[in-house]
């Protein structure tokens, strides 16, 4: 089974942050390369910014599976009616042991509870990822592609259940 635990100290960010490190390389590094990698983990994903995105009301959340932590996630409530998924990632080790169904059906509790719709983004070349929000019931509405400086682009399909 697997637990969540919240993760709002600047001390439960540090022991988080190398979990995504290692798992934004593993993942990210293949489509966009390492350059943009270190970019988007400078600022995106650093220790400061998990800080202030959960300052700003982000609820971050780490994954535990048999007393190590394998995966985050990350959701922030949009207006009235989006339940955002803004991370949900699980270390390659873990992969396909259901893990990620666990995840999928606590969102879907949340979702319903909330009266929301399910929102999240992918990078458009992360067609495993794609197929596995397909198959939860997520369909694509929209293309986007955003410059996030130093000429890098993030080239993203936004999905909503």
């Amino acid at each position: 089974m697997l637990i969540r635990t919240a993760v709002q100290t600047l001390d439960e960010i540090s022991d988080l942050f190398p979990v995504v490190e290692e798992i934004w390389r593993e993942v990210f590094t293949p489509m966009i390369g390492p350059e943009q990698v270190d970019y988007m983990l400078i600022h995106y994903q650093s220790i400061s910014v998990i800080e202030k995105e959960i300052a700003a009301g982000a609820h971050y959340f780490g994954l535990w599976w048999q007393g190590e932590l394998v995966g985050y996630t990350a959701y922030e409530l949009k207006d009235d009616r989006i339940l955002y998924i803004s991370k949900l990632y699980i270390k390659q080790a873990y992969r396909e042991k259901g893990l990620m169904a666990e995840i999928f059906k606590w969102y879907d509790d949340l979702a319903q509870t909330w009266q929301r719709k399910q929102q999240l983004r992918v990078n458009q070349a992360n067609r495993n990822a794609i197929a596995v929000y397909q198959h939860r019931g997520f369909t694509i509405v929209k293309e986007q592609r955003v410059a996030i400086g130093e000429g890098f682009v993030m080239t993203d399909y936004v999905l909503e259940k």
